[in-house]
Order: C-alpha cells, then structure tokens, then sequence
C-alpha cells in the first residue's frame, strides 16, 4: 500500500506479509506454488492431506450488533456460512474436493455480554444445514466432529468463531498452481444471487469488515454497546442497521454488512468436475479466493508471474465503504474482493473458456474476463490492476 491505509491503522495487514516471513521457513509444504500449504501423505505417496483454519473475524461482532438491536437469533447462523467458507473454499481452490473432509469448530465468547446458549443453538443448527447443502451439490464424505466452546470473559469482550478443516484427495486432483505465460484470468462475482442462494449478496464476504463496520456504523452504537467497540475502534459512521442508502439499491447496511461468503467450494468443484468431463483438468493451472488480499490475492499462486487484471466496477458495497471512508482506491483494492470472490486460471484454449461459461451459467453467477498471465523476469509474482478508479502496479 503506497498511501496509509487507515486498515492498517486500525492494525490490521490485510496482505499477511508478516505473517508469511516469520512462519514461511518453518511449514512443511510440498506444493510451494499451490492456494494452501499441501503434504504428501508418507504412508502413501499418492495421497495429499492439508489442514486449514480461519473464521468470520469480525463479522461476529456486527452479528452481535445486529442481535442486540433486533433480537434476531438466526443471525449468528450466518457466522456458520462465513467461517466455513473460509476453509472450504482455500482447499477447494488447491483440488480437495473429491476426498475426505474432517471439520471442527471453536467458540471464544464472554457470556456476560452475549446470549451463549443462544448463539450455540444457531450455530449447531446451521452446521446442520449447511452440510445437507454441500452434500446436496456432490461433496459428501464431509464429517463434523464439534470442538471447542470456551468461556473467556478476562480475555474477549464479545466473541470469536473459527473453524478448521482437515482434508484429503488424490495427488492427481492437485491444483499446484503451475500457472504460466499467456494464461488467461477468469473472475466469478462475489455479489448477486448464485442458484442455491435465497437472498441476494452484497458481495463484502469476510475481509475487511473491521474497517467497513467502524466507517458505517452510527457513532451512537460505541456508547450503547462499549464492549463492541475501544479507544481506537469505536464507530465513527452515520448508518444504523436498518438505513438503506440509495447506493445499496434497496439493501439495508446491516443486510450488506452480513452478507455471508459464498460457498465457493461449489463452484469450484463444478469447474473441476466439468473439467474432468472433457479431460481437459490439465488446462486449470490455479484458484484465487480473494480474501485476506483481496483483489490482488491472486499473487499467492505460482512463480514468477505478472497478473494483469482489468477489474470491473466495485459492487455497492465496496463503493459505499470507500466514499465514507476516504480509504484509497488502490488499498480498497488489497483489503476487499471489491466484487470479484474467486480468481480462475488457466490455458487460453476454447475448452477451458466454455467451462467457465457453463460453470457461470449453471450457478447463475456472473463471470468476468479479467485479464492475462505475462512471465516475470524474477521468481515474485507481480500483480497489476486497471480499475475504473485508476490503475494500480504496486502490489
């Protein structure tokens, strides 16, 4: 980020940078240029597992928000939706989607300030219902062992959801991100209604939701609800819940705001299972979620790689963030999808493009061509964005 990204203000690093120098020496990774960190099974060489962890961060938060206003229980069960999709779609996106997954949970919470039964009766419910959806579209050898629920009132003020999934599949089902010069660079939109979707999406997934909800909440919430919030994130917006700003074309804030993440793993496993159809599994060569990166998360897979996006215009959301926020358009670009929820590359050949085009159509998702993959003169990968708002090669 050139400009100072008051993201990062808040002390967040929306790319991870540190995150990968310090940990980058010590995982054990056969796949380096693959989505997610990958082993081979030593009891089996022809077998790859990989383990995954991540939540809806601080999405709970505005759940709680949104709970405390309306006394809408069902609203944590969206929680359910984005921390699941957090992990199905990253390993979805490195080919495990044909093996075995093992999912657990864990629940931090201080129950003082939140309904603790509550919140587990939802949560419970909705695992339920969610995996009845993924087994419905072909992935079901899916196992939910529970985990933990932990009372912390010394540690947290409110609450925090994660989930980690462990994952198994043949080596030959590996997307190890061998992605090359003159690949193509297909999007899948992130906002709309995909077909077994029953509300529309606003597309905010689980990234950037500390800066979108302390820029767009009322300040009026810090003083009502001081455990959601401190000294230096307390809400400095001017939307209740239950506003609906001409932009949102008849969303509320609160509706935006909670939007759950697409399941991508289902769309993933459509692309790789038509791909397989036609024998042609060969020509995808990598799988962006974009979530921590947002836009430019695509820099993750492969090697020496310069990735030139042409980005269609932000979704509602995203441009309603940005306008109340002041953040640069460049740094919107790093910490939010910005529309776009998953980035597909692969061999510019005919086949591939009309997969695409039949993966789009059947989910009812809107698809974009983004752009080509050029050869760096280095092993780092570039990433270089023409927006509607400027063009952006700083990433």
């Amino acid at each position: 980020m050139t400009k100072t990204s008051k993201y990062k203000e808040l002390g967040i690093d929306p790319g991870k940078s540190e995150v990968r120098s310090t940990f980058g020496n010590y995982i054990d990774n056969d796949y380096p240029n693959a989505f997610v960190n990958i082993v081979i099974d030593p009891k089996n060489p022809e077998k790859v597992f990989t383990m995954h962890m991540d939540g809806d961060g601080s999405k709970i938060v505005q759940r709680a928000l949104h709970y405390l206003e309306t006394k809408d229980q069902s609203v944590f069960k969206g929680a359910v939706d984005d921390a699941v999709s957090m992990n199905t779609g990253d390993v979805a996106a490195s080919g495990f989607v044909d093996g075995k997954w093992i999912i657990t949970d864990v629940i931090n919470i201080n129950a003082f300030n939140l309904p603790k039964n509550i919140i587990m009766k939802e949560i419970a419910e909705r695992f339920g219902e969610l995996i009845d959806i993924y087994k419905e579209n072909g992935l079901r050898d899916i196992y939910f062992l529970g985990g933990e629920t932990a009372d912390l009132p010394t540690q947290i003020s409110s609450m925090v959801f994660d989930v980690g999934i462990q994952a198994e599949t043949k080596k030959e089902n590996i997307i190890s991100g061998n992605v090359r010069a003159g690949d193509k660079i297909y999007g899948f939109a992130s906002d709309g209604r995909a077909s077994w979707e029953e509300e529309e999406n606003s597309g905010i997934m689980s990234n950037g939701i500390t800066l979108a909800r302390i820029e767009l909440m009322d300040k009026s919430y810090s003083q009502k609800y001081p455990f959601l919030s401190s000294k230096t994130s307390a809400y400095r917006g001017k939307y209740k819940i239950d506003d609906q700003p001409k932009i949102l074309k008849g969303m509320t804030v609160g509706e935006a705001l909670l939007s759950p993440t697409r399941q991508w793993a289902l769309v993933i496993k459509k692309i790789i299972e038509k791909l397989k159809e036609k024998n042609s599994l060969d020509l995808l060569h990598g799988i962006s979620m974009n979530t921590g990166g947002g836009a430019t998360k695509i820099g993750h897979i492969g090697k020496g790689i310069l990735y030139k996006k042409v980005m269609p215009e932000a979704s509602p959301i995203f441009q309603l963030i940005q306008r109340e926020s002041g953040e640069s358009w460049e740094n919107m670009f790093e910490t939010f999808n910005c529309g776009v929820g998953i980035d597909v590359v692969g061999a510019d050949e005919n086949v591939f493009a009309e997969v695409m085009k039949a993966v789009a159509k059947e989910t009812q998702i809107a698809l974009y061509d983004l752009g080509v993959c050029e050869e760096m003169d280095t092993e780092n990968n570039k990433v270089v964005l023409q927006t509607p708002y400027g063009n952006f090669d700083n990433y």
